[in-house]
């Protein structure tokens, strides 16, 4: 979820090879995502052995996120996609409101993660901003929203 807690910054002790700062990710858990774990679980629990299936008997934990765990979590936000320059970072074609021939394409436009695996829609919003690239900045330079 978009907590104020869960931001992205740059690094101040780790840099690329060229001595630029990395991208760091401060996020963590909060008490309603540990609830929807134990809920689903829960569930979960009475479902799978109606199914025939065995119910794996580790409740969820409660330990700190840890991206180690998480390979391949779908982290987003960051350059969230909106109607105005006050509320967002990109317009709805992925276009920067303040930098007109930026594009800020991927996951950072949603504003959280709506459910999971949301590669089909960064893919979709990506293919809306390459067609507004090609067929209406191109031949009109400016912003397009």
């Amino acid at each position: 979820m978009a907590y104020r807690q869960n931001y992205m910054d740059l690094d101040p002790t780790y840099t690329d090879k060229f001595g630029d700062p990395l991208l760091r990710f401060t996020l963590d858990w909060t008490e309603h995502e540990h609830k929807q774990r134990e809920f689903a679980y829960d569930l979960s629990a009475k479902i799978a052995p109606e199914m025939g299936a065995k119910v794996d008997p580790r409740r969820p934990s409660r330990d700190r996120y840890n991206v180690i765990s998480y390979q391949s979590t779908h982290i987003q936000g960051g350059a969230v996609m909106g109607a105005s320059p006050e509320s967002s970072v990109v317009n709805r074609y992925l276009q920067h409101w303040d930098v007109p021939n930026l594009w800020v394409v991927g996951a950072s436009s949603f504003p959280q993660n709506a459910s999971g695996n949301p590669t089909l829609t960064a893919l979709a919003v990506t293919y809306w901003a390459a067609d507004a690239v090609i067929n209406k900045y191109l031949k009109h330079p400016g912003r397009l929203a």
